[in-house]
């Protein structure tokens, strides 16, 4: 069982719930570790009884007998004494307060002598020693009225707890949790806007709100989105100039080609020509992937990849969707259906039987998208090398990884950027994309973040 808060909020709480149990446990030890004292109420209460016995002793001094031997109680015990328990050791500041304070309650004319012992030593009914208070006071006739009062029984010490934890930390979170609040919100946000800045999303700097930390926090994350969101902007619009500057050359060496009379050199000049084009072409998209404005949408996953099927359907090819029959999903549709695209471009013009499969994985909760053939595999030390631009490999699956999904692009005369483009768009959806070999054919594997 996991005793520690997941999130930040719940560890905050309980941080300060344990500090107050925390408190109460080191009070329960200094209480344990101190020697019993007398209860303030309880010295009250002795001092209050002996002047007033001393009142009544005073007023009815024959009837003093018939008095004590009412007035007594198992605690607290009355007797007169002909000698002075003053007698006995000196008394303590404490005590000197206490025999103050008894004074204080006696009549001032005249000013009876008073005495108080405080003691710890005096063992109650039931053999158990707990504190207590002697008291002496010498009557008009010259005996003394002598009381001693011993305190209740302590109590468990697990039995203040009943009281105290209630009013200690309800208190307590009533005050935290909405200053708790006001802590997490910004960093909620934050999350929230990581998240979307990961699938491509920024809806413009944060708010800076919060303590310091936070937004300190914001601060530096407006920052970074704004260098990131500049730097892709400023590499897209290099690119397109080399794009479009790489453009007119070509365009007059091809020109200049057409003047050669040499047919076959004609030929293979002008191919080179069309490939030079079409890598200027597909580096910009390649590179363009990364920043396109496209917004979110929630589409039906299941009815993009069957419509995706139907649109690839090839004679003497087999392709269809295997999947459910509603799979909603928040995404930029245009860009997941190129990734989609590429892939099964790839997977249809290598093999002759592709399925497109989506499901919901149960442990993580992300949606799996695969696209499955029955084509040669790829050797398992390339299978991270096709992902990279205009990569060549030697085995015959990787001939040609330039496959697009005929919306713009070359489609099967793909000069290498194919599954690049496919994994940035994904990647820029927060998810990954896998290749693995399942004879006899290659699945490409999509995980995508709900």
């Amino acid at each position: 069982m996991r005793l520690i808060p997941k999130t930040m909020g719940g560890q905050l709480v309980a941080t300060m719930l344990l500090a107050v149990l925390l408190a109460h446990a080191a009070a329960i030890i200094v209480r344990q570790m101190t020697p019993d004292a007398m209860h303030p109420l309880a010295a009250r209460y002795m001092l209050d009884r002996m002047a007033g016995v001393y009142q009544s002793l005073r007023l009815a001094p024959e009837k003093a007998e018939e008095l004590l031997a009412s007035i007594g109680t198992p605690a607290t015990r009355f007797w007169l004494a002909t000698s002075a328990s003053a007698d006995s050791p000196a008394m303590s500041e404490a005590e000197h307060q206490q025999a103050k304070a008894l004074a204080d309650r006696l009549p001032r004319a005249p000013a009876p002598r008073s005495w108080v012992q405080l003691t710890d030593h005096v063992p109650g009914a039931d053999g158990v020693r707990k504190p207590g208070m002697l008291a002496s006071v010498q009557l008009p006739d010259g005996r003394w009225l002598v009381g001693y009062h011993q305190s209740p029984s302590g109590s468990p010490w697990w039995r203040p707890l009943h009281f105290s934890v209630p009013v200690s930390t309800l208190p307590v979170l009533l005050v935290a949790l909405p200053f708790i609040g006001r802590i997490l919100r910004p960093i909620r946000a934050l999350e929230r806007a990581a998240e979307r800045f990961s699938r491509g999303e920024h809806d413009g700097p944060l708010p800076v709100t919060g303590p310091r930390e936070a937004r300190e926090l914001t601060a530096a994350f407006n920052t970074m989105a704004e260098r990131q969101q500049r730097f892709n902007e400023d590499r897209t619009r290099m690119l397109a100039a080399i794009s479009h500057d790489l453009r007119t050359p070509i365009t007059s060496l091809r020109v200049r080609v057409e003047l050669i009379d040499d047919p076959e050199l004609r030929a293979a000049m002008i191919r080179t020509l069309e490939t030079m084009g079409l890598m200027v072409e597909q580096t910009l998209r390649f590179a363009a992937e990364e920043c396109i404005g496209e917004p979110s949408q929630d589409i039906d996953l299941a009815a993009l990849m069957h419509d995706l099927a139907t649109e690839l359907a090839r004679p003497g090819k087999s392709i269809r969707y295997a999947g459910p029959a509603n799979l909603p999903y928040r995404c930029r549709p245009v860009a997941l259906r190129r990734a989609l695209g590429n892939l099964a471009e790839n997977a249809i013009r290598h093999g002759t039987e592709v399925r497109l499969c989506a499901s919901v994985a149960q442990d993580r909760n992300d949606v799996m998208l695969a696209v499955i053939d029955n084509g040669p595999g790829i050797p398992e030390d390339e299978l991270d090398r096709v992902f990279e631009p205009f990569a060549r490999l030697d085995s015959a699956r990787c001939r040609d990884t330039g496959g697009d999904n005929g919306h713009g692009s070359a489609g099967g005369s793909g000069v290498g950027l194919g599954l690049s483009i496919a994994r940035s768009c994904v990647e820029a959806h927060g998810g990954t994309l896998t290749l693995t070999n399942t004879p006899p054919g290659l699945t490409a594997t999509i995980a995508l973040p709900t």
